[in-house]
């Protein structure tokens, strides 16, 4: 009866350092859910260990998503790729990569760029002629 529980704890632990070898989002810039007011010239993605980006797609609202390219060819812990021009809206991004262990993770990750205030106020027409 020890061994059947020694043999079900080490199934467990083993069980628990392969679910741990994947690549996992630790942060990103923009940050998850995060409203920011200049538009980012770069998605930077860091992960808990080196990966390969597989697909990257942004999208703004409801309007079809855009496929970003190129992607980086190489493994990386912090992976940075370049965004088109952004306007005002709420963004979704989803991104794959394959982990070292050779395993695929996926992910989405949301920010919304705020409107500038100064650009929001309507024009003084107050001045005299």
């Amino acid at each position: 009866m020890k061994i059947l529980s020694l043999l079900s704890g080490l199934a467990l632990v083993a069980l628990a350092v392969t679910a741990d070898a994947h690549a996992h989002l630790q942060k990103s810039s923009p940050a998850d859910n995060s409203v920011i007011s200049t538009p980012p010239s770069n998605l930077v993605l860091n992960f808990s260990e080196a990966a390969r980006l597989t697909a990257l797609s942004i999208q703004k609202d409801s309007e079809p998503a855009q496929h970003l390219k190129p992607l980086p060819t190489a493994a990386a812990q912090q992976i940075s790729v370049p965004l088109p021009p952004l306007t005002p809206g709420t963004y979704s991004v989803n991104w794959r990569v394959v982990s070292d262990d050779g395993h695929l993770m996926a992910g989405a990750l949301h920010f919304t760029l705020a409107a500038d205030r100064a650009t929001d106020r309507p024009a003084d027409h107050s001045a005299q002629h």
